[in-house]
């Protein structure tokens, strides 16, 4: 290796002014450093967004209490008559009158509507005629009867006149015979003139019963002619009674279907009558449901701010298929009576299922809309924190809380919507009104 030519002092300048650049260049990255760091802090403290500082002037706030909740399956449903009579004709003719309205309430026998049928009349004046002359055709022969009946018994009467003659006769010449008076010729004549008036007097009386038979023949031909003609009539008269079509029951007229040519046939449908003194409710449930009640099951039926109490009466043993899936029907019988309630009517019924004692609960408010039922604010002194919920069971004006708070903390219930993306707010304790 070759030597260094230079001098020893002048290489320990070389190395002093070395060292002294190696440290000017230090302290300049340092200093560099140093500023950018500072610039960088304040940029980022002037462009740093601000924390929001919200305060709150006034409000509801309400404590965290606790109570009984009823667990319930609310199903929409339908108000349905128990029993339901379809109005018709019992007979064919012109409807003529109408006598009520639908919705019109109606006592069982009341008229409905008036009908006229010109054949149903025919038919009535016919029977008349029928009878009138069947009636007629029976006196003529009881008047005939009752002659052949005299002469045939005036017979009878002279047979028996001339059979005494003859027996008086024929004792006489027994008496004559006896003395010798007589020969027994003369005898035996007489005793053929009783023969003959014993004969005659026997077939005057076969005749008469003979007669009196056949009379009694011709008697019934004729009552029973009489008796058809009376059936007859009394069908006419019937079918002109029904020209009145009345109420099979009391009730309410649901429907009115009446023909535009206003004819009617026999047994055709005019309309329907339902008894709303006995009225159920039909509900549509899902089959998953039914297990959670039975029959008996207490039910709450709301229609409006109307609120009414029923009980289970009847599940359905099958679904039946439906646009919206399978459905169970479910009956519910009413405790009450609910004539005033128009039937097929929408329903909304709540079924008891389950009675959850002492949850925790608050009132209801406009927390629950502003807060998306997700979160509330606690009150913490002058301040209230945000903090996660969760609600349960709606009873009336009352939420339950499964989760989140403790019995006895303040919570505002008023609106969030001013400040619900802030975790925590300020309070003026002056300002919050106690429900």
């Amino acid at each position: 290796m070759q030597k260094s030519i230079l001098p020893e002092r002048l290489r320990e300048q070389q190395k002093k002014r070395r060292k002294t650049d190696s440290n000017r260049q230090l302290s300049l990255i340092i200093f560099t450093a140093l500023a950018i760091g500072l610039i960088a802090y304040g940029a980022y403290y002037f462009f740093l967004p601000k924390q929001e500082k919200f305060v709150l002037g006034f409000y509801t706030y309400a404590q965290v209490d606790t109570r009984d909740f009823l667990e319930t399956l609310s199903v929409q449903g339908t108000v349905v008559p128990k029993n339901v009579e379809i109005i018709s004709a019992k007979i064919g003719g012109t409807l003529e009158e109408i006598l009520v309205e639908e919705g019109q309430d109606v006592a069982q026998g009341d008229p409905l509507f008036r009908l006229y049928s010109a054949e149903v009349v025919a038919e009535k004046n016919a029977a008349e005629t029928e009878l009138g002359e069947a009636r007629a055709k029976l006196a003529q022969l009881e008047m005939d009867q009752e002659i052949e009946l005299a002469a045939e018994r005036m017979k009878i009467l002279n047979a028996r006149e001339q059979l005494a003659a003859a027996e008086e006769q024929l004792k006489l010449q027994e008496i004559l015979f006896e003395y010798g008076s007589i020969a027994k010729v003369d005898l035996e004549k007489a005793e053929q003139s009783v023969d003959a008036a014993e004969r005659l007097l026997a077939q005057s009386e076969r005749e008469l019963e003979l007669l009196t038979r056949r009379h009694e023949a011709n008697r019934a031909a004729a009552e029973k002619a009489i008796a058809i003609a009376e059936e007859k009539l009394a069908k006419a008269l019937e079918n002109m009674e029904h020209f009145t079509v009345t109420a099979p029951s009391s009730g309410r007229i649901l429907s009115l279907k009446i023909p535009s040519n206003r004819i009617v046939t026999a047994h055709q449908e005019l309309g329907t009558l339902a008894d709303l003194t006995e009225q159920v409710a039909e509900l549509n449930v899902a089959p998953g449901q039914t297990e959670r009640f039975g029959l008996g099951s207490p039910v709450t039926i709301s229609l409006g701010q109307s609120e009414y109490s029923g009980v289970v009466a009847f599940v359905a043993p099958r679904a039946e298929q439906g646009t919206d899936g399978s459905r169970v029907l479910v009956r519910v019988e009413f405790l009450e009576e609910v004539t005033h309630l128009r039937p097929y009517s929408s329903v909304m019924a709540h079924i008891h299922l389950q009675l959850q004692k002492d949850s925790l609960y608050l009132p209801r408010g406009a927390y629950l809309t502003s807060g998306q039922q997700l979160f509330v604010y606690v009150i913490d002194g002058n301040k209230a924190q945000k903090r996660e919920v969760q609600f349960g069971l709606l009873d009336g004006n009352a939420v339950q809380i499964l989760r989140g708070l403790e019995l006895g903390e303040r919570v505002i219930i008023s609106s969030y919507d001013a400040f619900r993306h802030l975790d925590e707010i300020e309070i003026l304790p002056e300002g919050g009104h106690a429900l």
